[in-house]
């Protein structure tokens, strides 16, 4: 059997640099240079190659020599060193048992439009991340990889959401702005994001822009699914963390889907399938941001549209109804107002949290006409009560996103009073801390349209959200709702009642009125009465109440 020869290129160069035009060497088998073929601008006398290309191209090519003679099948590479802009394209043709025939050809200018072209084709131009295209290609090399190692690898899927709340408060060049942050924050929190040439598959991860509001993430090597759950939940963490936009703070929700190589699927279309899914599930669920994909989640999908159908029904047969939990002032236990509160069809209700429903009632759009029925519902209750003799009566009416959102918000507002025959003072809206946050954005255009109109504006769950105190200063709420979860532990946590103390101080403070939620003791009544909360609202004083049981229980309690 003939040796391998032990390939020692004979070539140097005169000016000790790599040739700058084309060049072709014949090599033979026992590593001698027979005949070079060289540029015109550059010098070459059979001698060693090391002087012409650093130790590692060097041995590279010596490989790439001994492949050559033992295939005999032609092979090329593009090589571009780190510290050159030139890109040389190494072609090997196989001459004869023992001649190889090694043309180094200038490939610059073909490289730089190839580059070009991939960058048209594989990325985003706001974020400069990689896009669907190139996740997914990347995505089939890592799969095949993985499953002959039989390795792991898992792809994380991010919904951002919020993001186009804030186009009316700021232009293109603003949304670009906080986009293009959210792609960098990704990237610092990643391993070597979209490193090429990372030999080991650990130390290096796939981040893109899959849409407008949707990246994804390829962990190529994992050893388990809490590793993936460990980056996805570090990466939504600092996505929400508040970005400054003209000098405001704004915040998203991100919420991410996992689906884990081989055991979620074992191509790459199958298994950013199934991180969509388990993103969305993660979008609609009471918990955890972080969901994982498993069987089970295409039966939810499928429970969702259900019980979607079940909501539009429910809607078209007038089958919702209200309940009213009475508001009582704290020095006298005078009713003074009622909480509207949805009541969902049974078929619904008895299956599914009420968060939930409301989760996927807003996702599908359907809050928004079953708003309505509650803002016409409650405002024709409530010139029921004030006929019955109820004319001091306040009714206090939630908003969701979705219904914030609306342009035409204080329009519907003002046209329900009008057909009710009802002022606007006796009518509360109640908003959250979140909510807040997000017409902080654009100058709190909403909550000074209801102002205008003359509704009152409840601040509710407050201690539990996001809301600065120069947030609350500049709006035009007048009533701060105390959250129950303050509440509940008056009577065991000192801490608590500090943290009550200093809500109720701070609301009157700013002049606001406040209302304690949750009191469902003697204990806590006396302590938020003591403390100085101006109404309370539990179970101590009531259940929610049907319609037909609010005037009884007024004339009962207000004797």
């Amino acid at each position: 059997m003939t040796k391998e020869p032990d390939i020692a290129l004979a070539v140097e160069s005169a000016t000790d640099k790599a040739p700058t035009s084309n060049l072709a060497v014949i090599v033979s088998g026992d590593g001698a240079v027979e005949d070079i073929l060289q540029g015109d601008d550059i010098s070459i006398s059979p001698a060693h190659i090391d002087a012409m290309w650093p130790p590692a191209l060097t041995e590279r090519i010596r490989r790439n020599l001994r492949r050559t003679l033992r295939s005999r099948q032609f092979f090329s590479e593009d090589v571009k060193l780190d510290d050159r802009s030139q890109t040389n394209e190494f072609i090997y043709v196989a001459q004869g048992r023992d001649r190889v025939l090694l043309i180094v050809r200038d490939a610059s200018q073909q490289a730089s439009a190839v580059s070009r072209m991939q960058r048209l084709a594989y990325v985003d131009d706001v974020t400069e991340l990689p896009n669907r295209e190139f996740l997914l290609d990347e995505l089939g090399q890592i799969v095949d990889e993985q499953r002959i190692k039989g390795g792991r690898a898992a792809v994380i899927c991010i919904h951002i959401d919020e993001i186009e709340e804030h186009r009316n408060a700021f232009g293109l060049g603003q949304l670009q702005d906080i986009l293009r942050e959210i792609g960098s924050r990704m990237k610092l929190e990643l391993r070597a994001p979209n490193v090429s040439g990372e030999p080991d598959p650990e130390r290096r991860s796939v981040v893109s822009r899959m849409d407008y509001r949707q990246f994804a993430v390829v962990l190529p090597s994992i050893q388990g699914g809490e590793d993936a759950e460990s980056v996805a939940e570090r990466l939504t963490a600092r996505l929400q963390e508040p970005i400054l936009v003209n000098n405001t703070a704004i915040r998203i929700r991100a919420c991410a889907g996992i689906a884990l190589l081989p055991q979620d699927g074992n191509d790459a279309a199958a298994l950013c399938e199934n991180a969509t899914a388990a993103m969305e599930d993660a979008r609609s669920s009471d918990g955890s941001g972080v969901k994982f994909h498993s069987g089970t989640v295409k039966l939810r999908t499928l429970q969702r549209q259900d019980m979607e159908l079940e909501l539009r029904t429910a809607l078209d047969r007038d089958e919702f109804d209200l309940n009213y939990l009475p508001v009582v002032e704290a020095a006298t236990g005078r009713v003074k107002g009622v909480e509207a509160l949805l009541r969902w069809p049974e078929s619904i209700a008895g299956s599914q949290s009420t968060r939930k429903v409301i989760s996927l009632a807003e996702r599908t759009g359907l809050i928004l006409p079953i708003g309505d029925w509650v803002l016409r519902t409650c405002c024709a209750q409530l010139r029921a009560w004030h006929d019955a003799g109820l004319e001091d009566l306040r009714l206090s009416i939630n908003l969701s996103v979705q219904e914030f959102a609306r342009t035409d918000l204080v329009d519907r507002i003002a046209g329900a009073l009008a057909t009710s025959g009802l002022q606007p003072h006796n009518i509360d809206v109640e908003i959250t801390e979140r909510l807040l946050c997000r017409d902080a954005v654009s100058g709190y255009e909403v909550c000074r349209a209801l102002r205008s109109l003359g509704v009152g504006l409840v601040l509710d769950d407050y201690g539990i959200g996001a809301c600065s105190l120069a947030e609350l200063a500049r709006s035009s709420v007048d009533t701060l709702k105390v959250d129950n979860t303050l509440v509940a532990q008056l009577g065991e946590s000192e801490r608590s009642r500090a943290a009550c103390d200093a809500a109720i101080s701070l609301a009157h403070a700013l002049n606001l009125n406040v209302v304690a939620e949750g009191v469902e003791t003697a204990d806590q009544k006396k302590i938020l009465t003591r403390l100085g909360a101006d109404m309370l609202q539990g179970f101590l004083f009531s259940q929610p109440l049907p319609a037909g049981a609010v005037a009884p229980f007024i004339e009962t309690r207000n004797v």
